[in-house]
Parts: structure tokens; C-alpha cells; sequence
């Protein structure tokens, strides 16, 4: 089987993940999901690899969406053992315990677009062109596109982007809040890299427990939501980093942080 799913480390701590069937656009497929889980189980286990980039091979698309040659003839079950297993990936994605930054390049459209929602960060190019454009097939996101895209930007541009099957550009996804970036397409990767360099800067087991929290927020009551922010603070204090910050910043250096 040949690699559809590449894995580098890029600089230390920092991996790289690259979808790599740029001659169908990085279109999912059921290998590439297969990889795609596979590769997560190597950064999962790397303990050298604290950040993951994502993006996609050949600079035209980060991932063009599900191969819809691969529908045809399709039985029910078939096609939806398929959507089951994208949706498995998403979910593990999102929950990943290691930060992690869609950089795009082109085309993140339906299946490509929804695993770039399930990212932290995204970091746009002004080539990026987003969108879920399902309905002009007759059929709607089914890798949680719809509820990601609504808790990101809202019902009214949500229902814009879904209703209508337009395709954002990078612009216009930093103007709305949905990327963190916006860069030329060669400075993608750098811009990208630069995020993930800040990120190593944070005492690790902060950056998972801050992390965790933005998950558990998003659909938590704000009562709730608040316990948990002062549960997670004080679990830090009580731990070896947070000792070591605090120390470190009264001596006026930088911090040594374990993950402990």
C-alpha cells in the first residue's frame, strides 16, 4: 500500500502530518483513513512529538473531501461503515491529547474541511477556499461538520456556508474568527511552524489541561464550565510545573518544564 499519509518531525518537538494524494486533490479515502488513524497512534506514543501540524500534498488542496468515486455502487452499509469510520477519526482527532494546527493550503472542502474543524488552530493561506458543499450532491456533512461549524462561527454563518455551498476563502475564515492566521501560500508551513514553537513554550501538561477545557466548555453551562476551569488550576498549582513557573519567574529565568 503506498504511503497516502506522510509523518516528519519538522523541528524538534513539532510533527508534521501531510495528506498525500495531491493527484485527486487529497481526497479521503478509505486507505487514507486507515493511515490517518495509524499515524495518530505513532504521535500519540512519540513522547519527542508535543505539537502536530496537519496539511495536505501539493499545495492545491489541504483535502478536497471524501472520494465520491468511491460512492458509486456503494451499498447502504457500506457507505455508512465509511462515514462511521470518518467520524471516528474526527472525534479521536478533536480529543487528541497533543495540540494540533491545520495549515491549508486550497481546497479543505466537506470531509477535508471537517477534519480541519476538528483541529485547535487553523492556519489559512489566501489560496484556502473552505466550505461543506454536500447539498450540491444531494446529500450533507456527516463527519460533524454541521455542529463544528456551527459552535465556531455561528448560526448565521454557519447556514450561510451550508445553505448555499460557498467556499470561503482564507480572508474571510480569519476575518470571522474561524483561522488564527493568514498568510501568503509559501509562507504557509513556516507560519504554521511559528504557532507550534509558541505552543512548546507552555508547560505541557497546561497546554493538555487548557486544551481539554476548550472541549469541555464549548457544551458545558457556564456554572459548570467555571468549576472545571479552577478544578484544572489547582490540579496545576499542586504539580511540579506550576511549582516551577512560579519559581522560575520570581528568579527571572526560563522555566524548566517536566510534564509533571
Amino acid at each position: 500500500m503506498s504511503s497516502l499519509v506522510l509523518l516528519d518531525e519538522i523541528s524538534p518537538g513539532i510533527g508534521l502530518l501531510t495528506l498525500n494524494r495531491p493527484d485527486k486533490l487529497n481526497a479521503l479515502s478509505w486507505d487514507m483513513l486507515d493511515q490517518l488513524q495509524a499515524r495518530l497512534d505513532e504521535v500519540e506514543t512519540n513522547s519527542e512529538i508535543k505539537v502536530l501540524i496537519l496539511t495536505g500534498a501539493g499545495g492545491k488542496a489541504f483535502a478536497a473531501g471524501a472520494d465520491i468515486a468511491g460512492y458509486k455502487g456503494r451499498r447502504e452499509r457500506e457507505f455508512m461503515d465509511f462515514q462511521f469510520a470518518g467520524r471516528r477519526f474526527n472525534d479521536r482527532l478533536e480529543s487528541f491529547p497533543k495540540p494540533t494546527i491545520a495549515a491549508i493550503n486550497g481546497y479543505a472542502l466537506g470531509g477535508g474541511f471537517e477534519i480541519a474543524l476538528c483541529c485547535d488552530l487553523l492556519v489559512v493561506s489566501t489560496s484556502a477556499r473552505l466550505g461543506l458543499p454536500e447539498g450540491l450532491l444531494g446529500l450533507s456533512p456527516g463527519g460533524g461538520g454541521t455542529q463544528r461549524l456551527l459552535r465556531s462561527v455561528g448560526r448565521h454563518c454557519a447556514a450561510d456556508l451550508l445553505l448555499t455551498a460557498w467556499r470561503m476563502k482564507g480572508e474571510r475564515a480569519y476575518e470571522v474568527g474561524l483561522a488564527s492566521a493568514l498568510c501568503d501560500p509559501d509562507d504557509l508551513l513556516s507560519v504554521a511552524k511559528g504557532k507550534a514553537e509558541a505552543m512548546l513554550k507552555v508547560a505541557p501538561l497546561a497546554l493538555t489541561e487548557m486544551k481539554r477545557l476548550i472541549r469541555l466548555g464549548e457544551d458545558a453551562s457556564l456554572p459548570a464550565a467555571l468549576s472545571f476551569e479552577q478544578e484544572v488550576l489547582f490540579r496545576l498549582y499542586c504539580s511540579d510545573d506550576g511549582q516551577e513557573g512560579i519559581d522560575a519567574f520570581l528568579e527571572k529565568r526560563q522555566p524548566q518544564f517536566k510534564g509533571k
